[in-house]
């Protein structure tokens, strides 16, 4: 209330387009009371207002988040949507200098680095908008003074003085204990402490983003990394990387020490490949020398079991691709064929039909050139395909056979060699570029 009233104060000298938004978390049975109180005074101040309801302890669960992340989270993503909506360029929040000194001493308890000490920032962009809190630096107090002043009739949020949540705990009864017997000024020493950290964040920040830019490749749902990259650089900047990396495929959950350790020990030892699940829904893949921070999108797209190929004809698979099957002769063939083409020869395969499925335990494979099969696992690893790929490879099959792994190698005994008479030409493509 207090900063809705300054900025309308400032309004016209600064030519200020201000919208209200607010969010009813759907947590206590006033809330909506307050939410058609919020809408009444927009009205009353002639200002845009925008209202929504979320249920945030289903978005609690479907996330497997906090309540209070769970809450962030529906908060900031409301917060964008009305921004978007009227093309604003600024979010302004309202934390004050006693949210700052909370947000410090909560952070320090649970073990923090430099990151966690600057606590709230005074403003940063985050998804082409900038978002500003300018009460940062006012104590409560003094803000309920203003309102007080002006006549402004705030709500007091009932659930901000129970101690069920740590954050409240602190704010109830470890600050004032501070204050007590230790330092009544605790809560602008932590401030302080906020400030001089924040400075050194964004040196850093700025270090790490520079060097991100630099080593980062980009595919659809993954980020990649060559691992002597990262292992020549600081820790310091070393986490920051991997950090902006995750925040690029979940923005639900953060990465803390343990898991930063975790990754920094599997790019640091000598095996060549392995794994590690990561907060909201992500992974990280290890495979020789290059590291694959992979989202949601990749674990998801699982291949079905087995799908049954047409031939002749197009076989739409589960991932957007399709294989198309079709007899040629052998004068029509185009050497040498490109990795997404098969020439098999028809009249050696054994009696069955044509099938794409994903890997299975102990499969085994003949590749072209070599002197007898193998298991795939070997192969695939010979080849250098990432471990976060395999599991969702095409292998084109008849019986227990792998005839093809498109863009890899075909088969040795379905070759097609000098006696061939009949050759089946299997083409895996996109489905996008079929006409």
């Amino acid at each position: 209330m207090a900063l809705l009233h300054m900025l309308l104060r400032i309004s016209g000298e600064f030519k200020l387009k201000l919208v209200v938004a607010h969010l009813n978390h759907g947590l206590r049975p006033e809330a909506v009371e307050e939410a058609a109180e919020v809408k009444n005074i927009a009205f009353k101040w002639s200002l845009s207002h925008e209202t929504r309801t979320v249920d945030i302890r289903s978005l609690k669960r479907l996330h497997g988040l906090t309540e209070e992340e769970a809450g962030r989270l529906a908060r900031y993503q409301f917060f964008f949507d009305v921004a978007r909506k009227y093309n604003a360029h600024c979010v302004a929040l309202g934390h004050h200098l006693d949210d700052q000194a909370e947000t410090v001493l909560l952070n320090i308890i649970r073990g923090t680095g430099v990151d966690g000490l600057a606590g709230i920032l005074p403003k940063y962009e985050r998804e082409n908008l900038l978002l500003i809190r300018p009460l940062l630096c006012l104590r409560r107090r003094e803000i309920e003074d203003y309102c007080r002043d002006h006549s402004l009739d705030p709500f007091t949020d009932k659930s901000n003085l129970e101690t069920d949540y740590t954050r409240n705990k602190i704010r109830l009864e470890l600050i004032p204990q501070i204050e007590k017997q230790y330092n009544p000024r605790i809560k602008e020493a932590l401030f302080r402490l906020a400030a001089l950290a924040a400075e050194d964040r964004l040196f850093l920040q700025g270090l790490a983003r520079k060097k991100y830019k630099e080593i980062a490749r980009f595919g659809k749902g993954a980020t990649f990394f060559k691992r002597n990259d990262l292992i020549v650089l600081p820790k310091a900047l070393t986490s920051r990387i991997l950090r902006m990396a995750h925040n690029r495929h979940s923005s639900s959950k953060q990465l803390d020490r343990k898991h930063i350790d975790q990754i920094l020990k599997l790019i640091l030892r000598n095996k060549t490949t392995g794994q590690i699940a990561l907060p909201g829904g992500s992974w990280i893949f290890l495979t020789h020398n290059r590291l694959i921070l992979s989202g949601e999108y990749l674990q998801k797209k699982k291949r079905p079991v087995e799908i049954s190929l047409k031939v002749p004809g197009k076989t739409l698979l589960s991932a957007g691709e399709l294989i198309d099957a079709r007899m040629v002769k052998v004068e029509e063939l185009s050497w040498p064929p490109s990795r997404y083409q098969a020439y098999i020869d028809y009249d050696s395969l054994p009696p069955g039909n044509l099938t794409v499925r994903s890997r299975w335990p102990g499969a085994r494979f003949y590749p072209q050139g070599a002197p007898g099969s193998k298991k795939l696992k070997s192969f695939l690893i010979d080849q250098k395909i990432p471990l976060n790929q395999r599991e969702n490879l095409p292998l084109v099959t008849i019986q227990e056979d792998i005839l093809w792994i498109p863009g890899v190698r075909i088969a040795h005994p379905y070759r097609v060699t000098n006696q061939t008479k009949h050759v089946l030409l299997l083409e895996y493509r996109m489905r996008k570029t079929v006409k």
